[in-house]
């Protein structure tokens, strides 16, 4: 018989390993909805506001779709705009579970979706704040592709 006490290195502490499943968990929640929400930018048919093709609509006053893989620009602020929010979400969910003593239950999900609802309300109802929250998303993720490549 295999105990999977066995599997875990000898000098993390289970607090230590909860935090390493948080901040794993995290990760892979960002990269998975950034992966997701650069896909909707593909094939988003409505332009982002300040963009050429929204200033070409606002001036003839006739709505027309962008065909898909028009506007790259929508890509990074998709990506960061998803992955902001499943940031957001786990965070919350899992700090309260790691509160909890390492819980995973639905409370902690129904916590980590009114901090998104909060954090809709406060920042993403605000284009100003919707290109800061990307910008400081895009720049966490070059800081940490710049760490992981210098680092020892």
């Amino acid at each position: 018989m295999s105990n999977s006490n066995n599997n875990k290195p000898k000098y993390l502490t289970p607090i230590q390993t909860s935090l390493h499943k948080w901040s794993s968990d995290i990760a892979i929640s960002f990269l998975t909805t950034s992966s997701i929400g650069a896909a909707w930018g593909f094939f988003n048919p409505i332009p982002l506001p300040g963009s050429r093709q929204a200033i070409q609509i606002a001036k003839t006053g006739k709505f027309v779709p962008l065909p898909p893989f028009s506007s790259l620009s929508s890509v990074g602020y998709f990506a960061a705009l998803f992955g902001s929010i499943a940031i957001v979400h786990r965070v919350a969910a899992g700090g309260l579970g790691l509160a909890r003593g390492g819980k995973e239950d639905v409370w902690n999900n129904l916590v980590g979706f009114a901090a998104v609802g909060g954090y809709w309300v406060t920042i993403l109802s605000v284009e100003r704040r919707v290109v800061w929250n990307n910008r400081l998303v895009g720049g966490l993720v070059l800081g940490s592709v710049v760490y992981a490549n210098v680092a020892p």
